[in-house]
């Protein structure tokens, strides 16, 4: 199945343009959250898996886990900019869903990330595919830029040359908890620190179990997710998390230079039409 690319690049800003300009979405740091559901560029449509997403009413309740753990994990940037760490970065995040005949689907989606010493950010990314979707045509590549000087944020579609403008919020919606009875599924430990592409990082490993019967299930079933993160830089390296209805994704950050990148990535160019607000979303 195949969409066209002008229609994928709207869903997408509808979507990523509302999660980009919300500031609590993002953390800098590792944020709490519930398991997971939500997979990166390339992975299967949120909560689902191979034969499809739990019945409603009985999906896993959130707890203290990786809450969208590679949606945020890739676009870290958000609730509060970090001054005095400049960085460019390339990420790569690959997932592999195993169906059951035993058909393996793999993914993979790369793009680039800066962040300047003032702590304006840019996310750089190429979408060829949606989930199972192809897209149709020139995929789409869009820019992503975070201006807490100019309070300001910024969604560039490099294919139409045009750039949508968006006030960042002056304070992130709070994070929510997890219900009543949860933690007990919940269990966090520490990984030590290690060296990861030049930089120190602390890793965590948080397993989230969904006791016999909570979606249908005749035994136990496990959501692990392993996150190193650098306190220097701020942001998660590498991260990799295990899902039985995601499947497996790795995400993480390469060639990492600690200089000051260029100011012109953090500016609009001037042939780009510029649009107020956010995008509509496009019709079925």
């Amino acid at each position: 199945m195949k969409v066209k690319c002008n229609r994928v690049a709207g869903l997408v800003f509808c979507g990523l343009l509302a999660l980009a300009a919300c500031p609590g979405a993002f953390a800098q740091g590792p944020p709490p959250g519930g398991p997971g559901g939500f997979p990166p560029p390339g992975g299967g449509p949120p909560g689902g898996g191979p034969q499809g997403p739990p019945p409603e009413g009985h999906r896993p309740p959130p707890g203290r886990g990786p809450r969208a753990d590679f949606l945020s994990s890739e676009m870290r940037f958000g609730d509060r900019p970090v001054k005095g760490a400049p960085y460019s970065a390339q990420f790569v995040s690959e997932s592999t869903r195993t169906l059951a005949d035993g058909t393996r689907i793999s993914r993979k989606s790369d793009g680039a990330v800066y962040r300047s010493a003032e702590g304006r950010t840019r996310r750089e990314t190429t979408l060829a595919a949606v989930g199972p979707v192809a897209v149709e045509g020139e995929p789409a590549r869009m820019v992503f830029i975070n201006d807490p000087v100019a309070r300001q944020h910024y969604a560039l579609d490099v294919n139409r040359r045009t750039v949508r403008k968006l006030p960042l919020p002056d304070k992130p919606p709070g994070q929510p908890g997890p219900r009543p009875g949860d933690e007990e599924n919940v269990k966090t430990e520490s990984l030590g620190k290690r060296t990861v592409e030049g930089v120190e990082a602390e890793g965590t490993r948080t397993t989230i179990t969904i006791p016999t019967g909570r979606v249908g299930n005749d035994r136990p079933l496990e959501v692990v997710s392993e996150r190193w993160y650098s306190p220097e830089l701020q942001v998660v390296v590498l991260s990799s998390h295990k899902d039985p209805f995601v499947g497996d994704t790795v995400y993480r950050l390469i060639n990492i230079t600690r200089a000051e990148p260029a100011a012109s990535l953090f500016e609009v160019p001037a042939d780009y039409t510029v649009l107020e607000g956010g995008p509509r979303r496009p019709r079925p």
